[in-house]
């Protein structure tokens, strides 16, 4: 489990998921409820019980009767409308996002105050999970070859909205994976920027606003050192490279920056002093390929001098991962597993992720061990391209870790039904008439 999420430690907790929207029916906010509540009731909108909540707002769903269609309503509790902190940074949340039109950024429709002083906006309303669900969800098995490659489709989704924001100046601050929505046909959406900061001007509502409040801001799990220092004139674009880099932390990992300690003054601690847990250790026994992991040990730098220094950057390096094919299914071997046998035609080829292979030969009276390979060696490619039987055997040393890449998944993937694969063969048949000719000659050497 993760530490409290709700103990967010600046003076806004984010609200995040609408996954059930009652639309129909007479089940409206009672006359008690907007007396008690102070919810706002303008003519056009008819206002649904809340959903969900955080440490300032509130949101219902609600239908725009002029508009026919339905929206999302979040506005400031009654108690803190009277506050002009958290007033002003409610409002200039609302701002920012209504400026923020990008297509994983949920739009925001209107910006009013009610009678009774409380301010409120709607947006767009979401039907989906968020992405802590979704990586919760036994269908993306921690390791597996899905919840890799959806996982960093969504990731970089993520990343578009984000590199956006810090085009425009504005930093996110709070990213986790409760603040993304993944809904229905591939849509992403990048959620709550109650915590966000103006990086290049600061609009006349939000001069008083939280986001220029001193003290840790954000979720302490997924925090740059540098927000739970607190002072935000050292909070910038890569703060939320961090942020970033700690959900691709967990996506592949299943794990947090700051270890799995559920006292946030503990975690926070942690944060401060920049003792991230690393990738590697966190990944003991997943089978996770080193450039993902590098990836994601740059990104949760605790220096941010040695970060990514901007998001396009991260997302290079991300889409250059995918477009490796790292994202291939894997296999495990325990100790001593012949992986392939000599003579055996081959219909897979193998690239080791972690672990050490033995590759060798069978002689009269035993075997000829001919090399050993870790991780990032390839093996078994030749019989694969050429479909011929395979020349060595290898067999597990140690418990080993393969992506495997078989004949389908490299015509149709890699586009080797094309002239690439015809050039790569071409190739693979000079090198193996090489290679024949120096065993030839060696053996007539001997």
């Amino acid at each position: 489990m993760k530490p409290n999420q709700d103990a967010t430690v600046a003076p806004a907790q984010p609200v995040h998921v609408i996954e059930t929207i009652p639309v129909r029916g007479d089940n409206k906010v009672t006359a008690e409820e907007v007396r008690r509540e102070g919810i706002p009731t303008p003519a056009h909108l008819r206002i649904f019980p809340e959903l969900g909540r955080g440490g300032m707002g509130r949101i219902h769903p609600a239908t725009d009767r002029n508009l026919l269609r339905h929206v999302a309503l979040k506005r400031l509790d009654r108690e803190l409308a009277q506050v002009p902190m958290y007033k002003d940074g409610f409002i200039a949340e609302a701002q920012m996002t209504g400026q923020l039109e990008h297509p994983n950024i949920v739009p925001v429709h209107e910006l009013a105050v009610s009678e009774e002083g409380v301010p409120y906006f709607t947006m767009k309303l979401v039907q989906g999970i968020n992405f802590d669900a979704w990586l919760r969800d036994p269908e993306h098995e921690l390791g597996s070859t899905e919840r890799l490659q959806e996982g960093l489709e969504i990731f970089l989704k993520v990343c578009d909205a984000v590199a956006y924001a810090h085009h425009r100046g504005v930093i996110h601050r709070d990213l986790k994976p409760e603040n993304i929505m993944v809904a229905g046909f591939g849509q992403v959406y990048l959620m709550d920027w109650g915590l966000a900061r103006l990086t290049k001007t600061r609009p006349a509502s939000g001069a008083r606003a939280q986001m220029e409040a001193k003290g840790a801001v954000g979720t302490p799990t997924f925090m740059a050192p540098e927000q739970a220092r607190g002072n935000p004139e050292e909070m910038d674009e890569r703060s939320d490279i961090f942020g970033l880099g700690a959900i691709l932390y967990e996506i592949i990992s299943g794990k947090m920056p700051y270890g799995p300690s559920m006292n946030v003054d503990y975690v926070l601690a942690q944060a401060v002093a920049g003792k991230i847990v690393p990738i590697d250790q966190a990944t003991l026994g997943i089978g996770v390929s080193k450039r993902i992991r590098s990836i994601v040990e740059k990104a949760t730098a605790a220096n941010p001098d040695e970060r990514y220094q901007s998001v396009v950057e991260l997302q290079g390096a991300v889409r250059g991962f995918l477009r490796g094919g790292l994202h291939l299914p894997r296999k495990t071997f325990t100790p001593g597993t012949v992986i392939i046998r000599e003579g055996e035609v081959g219909g897979e080829a193998y690239m080791i992720v972690s672990g050490q292979c033995r590759a060798f030969r069978a002689l009269s009276g035993g075997n000829e061990t001919l090399g050993t390979m870790t991780a990032g060696d390839v093996f078994g490619e030749m019989a694969l391209l050429l479909a011929e039987p395979r020349a060595a055997s290898v067999e597990a040393v140690d418990q080993v870790t393969v992506l495997v890449l078989d004949q389908q998944t490299m015509t149709t993937g890699l586009g080797f039904d094309g002239w690439t694969g015809a050039l790569v063969r071409a190739l693979a048949h000079r090198f193996r008439a090489v290679e024949q000719q120096m065993r030839d000659s060696g053996v007539k050497r001997s």
